[in-house]
């Protein structure tokens, strides 16, 4: 897979996930030309004041913590040079959906879609950008859908004049466990025991 393959992948990724999920976030750095993604437990790494926690440690590496650090601060502090990937909104995901029903033939399949995912309370559909079904229309959503995902992210690339071709995709390979001591605070002072009621008594 070359990389613009795997960076427009990657896009379809970030555009088609759960529009309220906060799970995963996905950017772009026009500084470093780079995209990256931030998990919300990544935010463990740092205190209230946006400084490194002193009482939590992390199964990343010291250069990826840095980074990740660096990137959240950022973040925070609305650094304009990095761009959030838009998600499909729960209404773009519902027209995309309509569209996909008038080419099915079957309108018995076609009704039945309908009622389940468009005319229903449910929102499994918009979370989960899928639907269950005969295998056939299973592939021919899946195909429909990324064909309208990679040409959102080509838009995306045009919008902000991205050339992806000078362009990086940061992927942490480590898998990031974080371990809080709750004997100590964000400073990384130890927490005074409070005496037990019980103790009172003695």
């Amino acid at each position: 897979m070359n990389k613009e393959t795997q960076i427009l992948n990657w896009l379809a990724i970030g555009l088609s996930q759960p529009p309220n999920s906060l799970n995963e976030s996905f950017y772009f750095d026009k500084k470093s030309h780079s995209f990256f993604s931030i998990l919300m437990m990544d935010y463990l790494l740092l205190d209230e004041c946006l400084n490194k926690a002193k009482n939590t440690t992390s199964s990343y590496s010291e250069s990826t913590q840095n980074k990740l650090i660096a990137f959240i601060k950022r973040i925070e502090n609305n650094d304009l040079k990095i761009i959030s990937i838009p998600r499909y909104t729960y209404k773009e995901r519902n027209v995309l959906l309509s569209q996909f029903l008038l080419t099915i033939e079957k309108s018995e399949e076609r009704n039945r879609l309908e009622s389940k995912y468009l005319n229903s309370e449910s929102d499994t559909f918009t979370k989960k950008f899928t639907i269950d079904g005969e295998q056939i229309t299973i592939e021919a959503w899946e195909n429909f859908k990324d064909a309208h995902l990679y040409a959102k992210a080509d838009s995306f690339l045009n919008l902000n004049n991205i050339n992806i071709a000078s362009t990086t995709l940061l992927e942490f390979d480590e898998v990031g466990g974080y371990t809080i001591d709750l004997r100590k605070d964000e400073n990384g002072n130890t927490i005074q025991e409070k005496n037990e009621w019980w103790k009172f008594w003695k």
